[in-house]
């Protein structure tokens, strides 16, 4: 595959050749997904399923994360999140 010399073109993504992405990347802020009628959110450990993009702690929202092993799943009842 060749090079791209710049670090964004739209529509350049190459997805009929094999590729390996190596290292990490860590953001300063939740990263958001928007999709049809939810929007998944990336933050502090955890994947959010959001009715509003931005809005991580609203009523409804449901979380996940691995921890000890574990998958853990939560949902916000508009106080706190629940384990479920």
């Amino acid at each position: 595959m060749d090079r791209i010399k710049v670090k964004q073109v739209e529509g350049a993504l190459d997805q009929s050749s094999e590729q390996v992405v190596t290292g990490s990347k860590a953001f300063a802020a939740p990263q958001h997904f928007p999709g049809e009628g939810v929007c998944m959110s990336l933050y502090g450990g955890y994947i959010y399923w959001c009715q509003n993009q931005g809005l991580l702690d609203e009523p409804g929202n449901t979380r996940i994360r691995a921890t000890e092993g574990m998958i853990q799943i939560e949902f916000y009842d508009g106080r706190e999140w629940i384990a479920r």
